[in-house]
């Protein structure tokens, strides 16, 4: 069940928004420059990407998560946007590989194959889809569904 959405959004939902796309513009144009952009730097700008959004997301509804992990993030979207059982699956496999500002896994990263990457550029299209239509309209998208 999704959570009534809240009109007064945190200031600040914006610039999530535009960092967030942002990271997302360079990761849709990493292949072009692979010298520079190695898959694993396209993979930390992406988790970057899907981060701001997800916050952006959050901040649209007047909610912040509970505190700075993935995880936290995770459960914040849960009560202001549907996620299919599939992007929320990928999106724990993510967690998994990039531990984002995570003190129980271990600093590095895991730096996925270019398909299961492809597969993560996906969801992070998902989620600008989302946070696009969640401060343009103000109410839940179903681009994570």
């Amino acid at each position: 069940m999704l959570a009534t959405i809240d009109r007064e959004a945190i200031s600040g939902a914006e610039t999530f928004l535009a960092e967030g796309d942002g990271y997302m513009r360079v990761v849709a144009n990493a292949h072009k420059r692979p010298a520079i952009f190695t898959t694993e730097l396209t993979f930390n700008l992406l988790t970057m990407a899907i981060e701001k959004h997800a916050m952006a997301i959050l901040m649209s509804c007047g909610k912040l998560p509970e505190n700075h992990t993935f995880m936290d993030l995770l459960d914040g979207l849960k009560w202001v946007v549907p996620v299919s059982e599939a992007n929320h699956a990928l999106l724990l496999t993510l967690h998994a590989e990039e531990s984002m500002c995570s003190l129980e896994l271990p600093s590095k990263p895991r730096i996925p194959e270019l398909e299961r990457l492809q597969e993560y550029i996906g969801l992070g299209r998902k989620m600008q889809t989302a946070a696009r239509e969640m401060l343009g309209t103000g109410f839940p998208s179903f681009a994570l569904e």
